[in-house]
């Protein structure tokens, strides 16, 4: 095999790859993140009670969250989100005043999403799509929202690129994904987790892939299926990545309620916790 033949077969393959990511996000991801959350809140509907009843506890249980995106900032502004789920914060920017546009693989959270925007008359609207390959001319957003989505995609390196060619110069980029140097995994993987530090090194050492109990003890279905694709980061790795955009926070956010940690106060593990090892990495950038 020549090497053109050997570039187009491995070119082959990794769409082949990606296209089965996409098909599986595609239908792991249309039930609804935030489900179990509204199961155990007894909320059986999607009436506007019913979802302010799901966004306050959720807004509480992330006090950090709206702080960090910064909601009355966007007003005005041309915004996309990608990765909407059960549309919290996509309510939240579009009743901020924001030119809101969603984006997500599944039909599940685009029809959550327009049903909010529509039930309380506001403008708006979420398509179904790829952040791959997303379908909006270059230079389209001033502001791109993405939190706990672009680790799911199979290619942060794409994503960022989509981002980049649809940003304006200046726009801000926020994202969250799964810090991959967390407590959580140096206590219940640290094999893996040490190899993960390591590979931010150099190249003698390769970065692990997430293991199915990784991605499960992060994402999971209501029948106890783990999320099809799952991708942890270090810091380091988000810096060298983020080349097209000048970062201006990274922080550790978020803790769970593992052995120990169970009875200790939420507000006192998110002030002592989350900022030095906390289970998510909070980025806020400009494109350059």
């Amino acid at each position: 095999m020549n090497d053109q033949a050997a570039s187009s077969a491995t070119s082959t393959q990794k769409g082949s790859s990606q296209s089965r990511v996409d098909s599986a996000n595609t239908e792991f991801w249309s039930e609804l993140c935030g489900s179990s959350l509204a199961s155990m809140l007894g909320i059986v509907d999607a009436s506007a009670e019913s979802l302010a009843k799901f966004d306050n506890w959720y807004f509480d249980f992330y006090p950090y969250l709206l702080p960090f995106v910064a909601p009355d900032a966007c007003k005005g502004k041309r915004l996309l989100e990608i990765g909407l789920g059960y549309g919290s914060l996509s309510q939240a920017l579009s009743q901020a005043g924001a030119v809101f546009t969603g984006l997500d693989i599944s039909p599940g959270p685009v029809g959550m999403v327009n049903h909010r925007l529509s039930q309380l008359h506001l403008p708006g609207k979420a398509v179904r799509a790829s952040v791959l390959d997303c379908p909006f001319a270059d230079k389209s957003f001033d502001v791109i929202v993405a939190i706990g989505s672009l680790h799911h995609t199979g290619s942060l390196v794409r994503a960022l690129q989509e981002l980049s060619r649809i940003a304006v110069p200046g726009a801000r980029l926020v994202f969250m994904v799964y810090n991959a140097l967390s407590y959580r995994r140096w206590v219940r993987w640290p094999v893996s987790t040490m190899r993960h530090a390591l590979s931010t090194r150099g190249p003698s050492w390769s970065k692990p892939q997430s293991t199915e109990s990784e991605r499960r003890a992060y994402d999971a279905d209501a029948a106890g299926n783990a999320a099809p694709e799952t991708e942890f980061f270090a810091r380091a790795e988000l810096r060298r990545t983020l080349g097209g955009w000048s970062i201006e926070a990274m922080e550790l956010k978020n803790v769970g309620d593992e052995g120990p940690l169970r009875s200790a106060p939420r507000p006192f593990k998110l002030r002592t916790i989350g900022p030095w090892a906390g289970l998510d990495i909070y980025v806020r950038a400009t494109r350059k």
